[in-house]
């Protein structure tokens, strides 16, 4: 006899939520890995590899010159990056030279713009809760309970030997001096 396939028992089989784990995870990594790729060709100082090489001058004063030019296009394109100076060989009177500054007045991204968004949103935090905390202290004093409890022991005084009630009144005064 042939086994039917049903729905219900797919749905109590624990391996079909392993299954279901394994799709979902190789879903988000290849997500991952095409979002990462495109990130990187679409990225302004990705080169071509043979064309790099084959561009590079042969004389060191040019060579000289060509790598500090790398130096400040990357410091111009990232002016989050610092790349220290390689040293000179021959005289070092002079010292090196320190890179240009990165730009000053550029625009905040997105992220930086999302991030001192929820700075500014926290930053008040500690005096918000100051103020619920010192708010709650002056009213805590709930009339509704005490009414309430004083209620239910005039209605139990009969029932109730000494000792009960002068417990309840305790604890009344107790949750009244708080």
């Amino acid at each position: 006899m042939p086994v039917k396939f049903n729905l219900y028992d797919a749905w109590m089989d624990p391996y079909f939520y392993v299954w279901a784990a394994l799709l979902a995870a190789a879903l988000v990594a290849m997500v991952y890995s095409i979002r990462r790729y495109l990130e990187l060709k679409n990225a302004s100082d990705f080169e071509d590899g043979g064309q790099a090489e084959i561009e590079k001058p042969v004389d060191a004063e040019q060579a000289e010159r060509a790598e500090e030019a790398e130096q400040s296009e990357l410091l111009a394109t990232h002016p989050d990056l610092w790349v220290e100076p390689r040293p000179q060989p021959g005289p070092a009177a002079a010292g090196p030279e320190p890179l240009p500054a990165p730009a000053a007045a550029q625009e905040p991204t997105r992220a930086e713009n999302f991030v001192r968004g929820i700075y500014e949103g926290i930053s008040d935090l500690d005096e918000r809760m100051k103020g619920i905390e010192s708010a709650l202290s002056k009213n805590h004093v709930n009339s509704d309970f005490t009414v309430k409890f004083l209620e239910d022991i005039l209605q139990d005084i009969d029932s109730l030997d000494k000792g009960k009630i002068k417990a309840r009144i305790e604890y009344l005064l107790s949750d009244l001096k708080k």
